[in-house]
């Protein structure tokens, strides 16, 4: 799955739209806000939660901090 940045940002921000049921730009600002704690960057950490979303493998540090971050909403193990 090759996504432009933007792209995975917006389907990132609509999982956690979907999941949190909250606005957009909080949706936004959480990824910004983990991406920043796990020293990753933005569109790398979108791209991950949209993978894991989809059930997709989510490998390297951008997927480990996805699953760590999320896989709770979307009642994955977070390995």
């Amino acid at each position: 799955m090759t996504m432009s940045p933007g792209t995975a940002l917006e389907r990132a921000e609509g999982v956690l739209i979907a999941l949190r049921r909250c606005a957009a730009e909080e949706a936004f600002a959480e990824i910004v806000g983990a991406a920043r704690r796990h020293r990753l960057p933005t569109a790398e950490l979108a791209t991950a939660l949209v993978r894991l979303a989809a059930g997709d493998a989510t490998d390297g540090d951008a997927g480990c901090a996805a699953r760590y971050e999320w896989s709770s909403l979307l009642h994955q193990p977070s390995r």
